[in-house]
């Protein structure tokens, strides 16, 4: 909330993605569905016609005023794409500005919209939350104290948090990533649900690219090949291990990981029955 005030009346414009956006997407509901591990990163994705725009200028400057400064690592050096709130002597809140990626500003690719002091990392594919996203109101309080306040966000929906977690583990491999994919795609209404609501994405005209990648990123990292069971790719270990920690028993990390490997596997073949089989 701290965060979306700093941005006035260009809030609307933005759109939360990344390990936050599961709380939204699978609201907690014992004992059917689990609360999600959460996170106190904030990955905040910027649109691209106001980046243009140079509305974004005083950013900087709202966002020092309500206590956040920019973050810094072991080395000394800050990076303005990367900001963060102090909560604590052990504890922040880590937020990321982002923005979609494009043949003049490629993937990896970092852009100033405050001079020097603020920019966004541009990522593959990540544009496509402007038009594929979910809004609540949410009340909660502010950093340092300030009150409690009701806000309305704008997340992910389904199928962008599944398309961008499936690339985003196909780049990184981290475990969280794999976590937060197979909850969504457990958790979010069941997967004939799933399957519908990306269908209807797939079938907008929309993000055909996005659309691809995804499914090939999932096959990739997480289904049988030629010469391996998907339950021993890095994908479903990748879960297994998140799910279970390190130093788990072998057999309960290999029953998470067929868990895992079997319900992307289910997914992609509902998706492959209505799309028809990539080549």
């Amino acid at each position: 909330m701290t965060l979306l005030s700093a941005f006035g009346t260009l809030k609307d414009t933005l759109r939360l993605v990344g390990g936050l956006v599961p709380r939204y997407l699978t609201p907690e509901n014992p004992p059917d569905v689990p609360a999600h591990f959460g996170t106190s990163d904030v990955d905040v994705v910027l649109n691209l016609s106001v980046l243009a725009s140079g509305n974004y200028a005083s950013l900087s400057e709202q966002l020092r005023q309500r206590g956040f400064t920019r973050w810094t690592n072991e080395k000394g050096w800050s990076q303005a794409w990367r900001w963060e709130y102090r909560i604590s002597q052990h504890h922040t809140v880590l937020v990321e500005f982002l923005r979609g990626a494009t043949e003049e500003c490629p993937a990896k690719e970092i852009v100033a919209l405050d001079g020097e002091e603020v920019a966004a990392l541009a990522v593959q594919h990540m544009e496509i939350v402007h038009e594929w996203y979910e809004s609540r109101q949410i009340e909660a309080e502010m950093l340092g104290g300030r009150g409690v306040t009701l806000e309305r966000v704008h997340y992910a929906d389904v199928p962008a948090f599944i398309i961008l977690k499936a690339l985003a583990f196909h780049s990184r491999a981290e475990r969280k990533d794999a976590g937060d994919l197979i909850h969504v795609l457990r958790y979010s209404g069941g997967l004939d649900e799933v399957v519908r609501q990306f269908i209807v994405r797939a079938r907008s005209g929309l993000h055909p690219e996005a659309i691809r990648a995804c499914r090939e990123a999932l096959r990739e990292r997480f289904c049988d090949t030629a010469r391996t069971a998907g339950h021993l790719l890095v994908g479903p270990r990748s879960y297994a291990e998140f799910i279970l920690g390190f130093g788990a028993d072998e057999e309960e990390l290999v029953r998470e990981a067929r868990y895992a490997s079997g319900l992307v596997t289910a997914f992609l073949e509902e998706i492959d029955r209505e799309l028809g089989v990539l080549d």
